[in-house]
């Protein structure tokens, strides 16, 4: 059969009533079939377009020049070529796309440079040779495999780049300007354009080694280091060094560092070079326009103390205006920001602003937590955080307790008292409170004056009696620490007087079915508060010796929680009660029902309530082993143990509770005095095998206080590298195991601990810990030493050395780590 032929380029086509052909796109003769030439007639002309225009050609071309019967060719060959599946199946996963259709296919991987079938019927090229894919991988690897070697080259443009470098290196050594320039710009990388987020972190291999430290042995000589040392001299060159390393391009964040130096010039009194450094702050990337309120608050404290008005509200009305732009998540650096503009706003009698700060920013989290321990260390120059930190307990305002702090450390005791009173809750004021009253303690206990109740009786005024009785528990605790035990017993005594002014709560119990079904849990906040303060009072009774009445007022703080909600076996038993055949008829009996519709409908909302009660009765569970735990740790683990025991063998229902079963005897048993073997065996023998480990927190501590104790602090940094906690909660964890090397004067260790740590913002904290501390401990010149090596990043020196700076300030202002004299707060401007 002859088929049909273009007059333009002569190529067959199939399509016998086609129109315009489909290669070359000319239009068709108007007869069904083309017949040839006559003989001795030219063949037609072929067309050309217009002038201008290119010639039109088909989508694809699949047909050679050589052959245009390719196509019908490969068509009559599709019969015995492999065809391709339409989904993967085993043994043909490979993927085989048509060159023509673009349809793809399944086949085995042996087809590679075989032909294959589209599975499309309508293909008009549905047989192909399937491309071997890994052939330019090979194509690539044979290019580069070394060819005969020729003379090179390469020593002569090595040496021109080495010269060109030199004298780059050089000229912009000489020449280099302030980071305004465009030399100084950091690169365009996502590294430093995300320096907000912290979330930059050293590569394993820039990872400095811990064992290179630039010490020698810090804990001898220590006198004779210190006398060599200016400490004036070390405070000036580290303000150069910190403007020097601002500029580095290696810094996590630009603006970061360049915040740090100008509020080391403003802490140094430097006023005039704090500005300037804050107005870098716009000229680096990326742009945090909010950082310049930090080393504005230093400044405002100054011109607070020197009763500088014009300044003030000049430098006021700065902060106001930038406040706008603080980030509402902004992490860490929101937080540390609120807290100190707080006070420094309340200082300066913006109150109104101040509280609508907190209240808008402040949060409840391990950050929020972390972010007050280190504003109220940073502010007070005082880094106890061995002391300071609570691992197992969060405050339920961390920034409204930083704020007061904050205030008490700059000499606004009653600022910070009314500040401390105003916080939304009763559990917060409390805290709050406490915190204020703790801090006049220490002061004059430190001052050498003595304290007694009169010292604290304006907290009095702002607290209910039970936060009264909780927070003179907890002062007690405090005098007991400084060896006051009479004082102690004193406020013991008028806690325990403002306490019996309430009776202790009834354990809540479930009755017959009205009685469960009425049931109206009471508010948890006041039984929760209340069992708290009876916890505080029993632990200050056995740091006095008091051993009977620490059970008592333990056993008081067990009942309160009990009054909170039923217990998980009394809500069981009733929960088994509803499979009973007869307990619809108890129910119809109880409320005097008369149809079925209506005894199904009361059966479900008894059901319901019980489910209500079961979440109950699990929270109050919770309640009891987080009570009974702080018990165990504050000294009360004998006590506490026998607890869990009344409380699995009580054949009450309502007072029944199966702790054994949760992680509090391995916290108890945690907390057993090494020598008190007999305890530890008990708790062993009692214990099954599926009752539930440490938690990992608790584990955690457990090994990385071991490993400190035992002095290793680079393992111990490493397994707190290596956990997969919340890095909040692992930031307190070291810097508390910090404060305890750096308490027993183990300087060096605690430099490794620092170097051998992952978290650069950490690091950070921790080194500007180290600077602070260097001070007190005579340790100038090796932290000065330390900050000049290259075993850390410029971010992390400047950290160090705004420690230094902050600690050498407050020992020549002859205040380290108090309050300075009674301000009263600047008059509304």
């Amino acid at each position: 059969m002859d088929l049909p032929t273009c007059p333009s380029c002569g190529a067959s086509v199939l399509d016998e009533d086609a129109v315009e052909c489909p290669f070359c796109g000319a239009a068709m003769k108007s007869s069904a079939k083309s017949s040839p030439s006559p003989k001795g007639k030219a063949a037609p002309a072929q067309t050309t377009p217009p002038k201008g225009q290119p010639a039109r050609r088909s989508k694809r071309e699949t047909v050679s020049d050589d052959d245009p019967f390719e196509l019908e060719r490969k068509q009559q060959e599709a019969a015995k070529v492999i065809p391709l599946a339409r989904k993967p199946a085993k043994g043909k996963m490979f993927r085989v796309v048509c060159p023509m259709c673009d349809t793809q296919g399944f086949a085995s991987p042996k087809v590679v440079g075989r032909e294959v079938k589209c599975r499309n019927p309508e293909c008009l090229a549905p047989v192909f040779t399937v491309p071997d894919p890994d052939a330019g991988e090979r194509k690539s690897k044979e290019d580069e495999a070394p060819k005969e070697k020729k003379p090179s080259k390469l020593p002569l443009i090595a040496v021109i780049v080495i010269f060109s470098g030199a004298i780059g290196g050089a000229y912009w050594y000489l020449a280099r300007v302030p980071d305004s320039s465009e030399l100084t710009k950091p690169f365009d990388i996502p590294a430093i354009n995300n320096a907000p987020k912290n979330t930059f972190v050293k590569g394993d291999k820039d990872k400095p080694n811990p064992l290179a430290n630039p010490l020698t042995n810090p804990e001898q000589g220590t006198q004779t280091n210190q006398a060599s040392v200016s400490a004036a001299k070390v405070k000036q060159d580290a303000l150069q060094n910190m403007v020097e390393l601002s500029r580095e391009r290696k810094n996590r964040s630009k603006p970061f560092s360049r915040r740090l130096t100008a509020e080391a010039y403003a802490v140094a009194g430097d006023l005039t070079t704090a500005r300037e450094q804050i107005a870098y702050i716009d000229t680096v990337s990326p742009p945090l326009p909010f950082y310049k309120i930090f080393p504005l608050i230093e400044i405002g404290w100054i011109q607070l103390k020197e009763k500088d008005q014009a300044g003030l509200k000049a430098t006021l009305d700065q902060t106001i205006e930038l406040a706008q732009k603080i980030p509402q998540f902004g992490g860490r650096d929101t937080l540390d920001l609120i807290s100190r503009l707080a006070a420094f706003w309340i200082a300066a009698g913006k109150e109104d602003l101040a509280t609508d700060l907190i209240r808008q920013y402040q949060a409840e989290n391990d950050l929020a937590q972390l972010s007050a321990y280190l504003q109220i260390a940073q502010e007070a120059n005082h880094h106890d955080f061995e002391s300071l930190i609570d691992l197992h307990q969060l405050w339920k305002s961390p920034q409204w307790v930083a704020t007061t702090m904050i205030l008490v450390t700059h000499g606004y005791p009653d600022a910070a008292l009314n500040w401390a009173a105003m916080a939304p809750e009763s559990a917060d004021r409390t805290e709050a409170v406490t915190q204020w009253a703790l801090s006049q303690i220490e002061y004059a206990i430190r001052h050498k004056q003595q304290p007694d109740l009169s010292l604290i009786q304006p907290a009095e005024q702002k607290l209910s009696p039970t936060g009264n009785a909780q927070m003179l528990a907890r002062c007690a605790r405090e005098l007991v620490l400084f060896k006051q035990n009479q004082t102690a017993e004193k406020f013991v005594d008028k806690a325990i007087s403002l306490i019996k002014e309430q009776p202790v709560p009834k354990p809540l119990t479930l009755g017959d079915i009205k009685e469960v079904n009425s049931l109206r849990l009471p508010q948890t906040a006041p039984l929760e508060q209340l069992a708290q303060t009876y916890l505080q009072i029993a632990c200050a009774q056995s740091d006095l010796g008091q051993k009977q009445a620490a059970l008592q007022s333990l056993k008081n703080a067990v009942q309160s929680i009990h009054a909170i909600a039923p217990s998980q076996a009394a809500v069981k038993e009733k929960t088994n009660e509803t499979s009973n055949f007869n307990f619809k008829d108890r129910i119809k009996d109880t409320y005097n029902l008369d149809t079925s519709d209506r005894v199904n409908l009361a059966v479900g909302d008894y059901k319901k309530q019980l489910r209500s009660l079961k979440a109950a009765a699990e929270d109050r569970n919770e309640r009891l082993v987080t009570l009974l735990a702080q018990a165990a740790r504050s000294g009360l683990a004998s006590d506490a143990w026998n607890l869990v025991q009344a409380a699995n063998q009580n054949t009450d229902l309502n007072l029944k509770d199966d702790l054994l079963e949760t992680t509090l005897p391995a916290i108890i048993m945690g907390s057993v005095d090494s020598q008190n073997a007999a305890l530890t065996s008990q708790i062993k023998a009692a214990l099954t095998g599926n009752a539930p480990k440490l938690s990992k927190q608790d584990e955690l501590i457990r090994q990385t206080v071991s490993l400190i104790n035992n002095g290793k602090p680079e393992q111990a940094a490493h397994l707190i590298n290596q956990s997969d906690l919340k890095k909040p909660w692992k930031g307190q964890l070291s810097l508390k195991l910090l404060s305890r090397l750096l308490n027993k004067s183990q300087f060096k260790q605690a430099v490794q601990f620092v170097t051998a740590t992952k978290d650069p913002v950490l690091r950070e904290d921790m080194l500007s810990t180290i600077g602070s501390v260097a001070v007190e401990q005579k340790q100038i010149g090796t932290v000065d030493k330390l900050l000049q090596s290259s075993n850390y990043s410029p971010t992390e020196r400047i950290s160090g050395y705004l420690g230094l700076i902050t600690g050498i300030q407050a020992a020549q202002n002859d205040q380290p780590g108090s309050p300075p004299a009674k301000e009263e707060p600047a008059k509304k401007l």
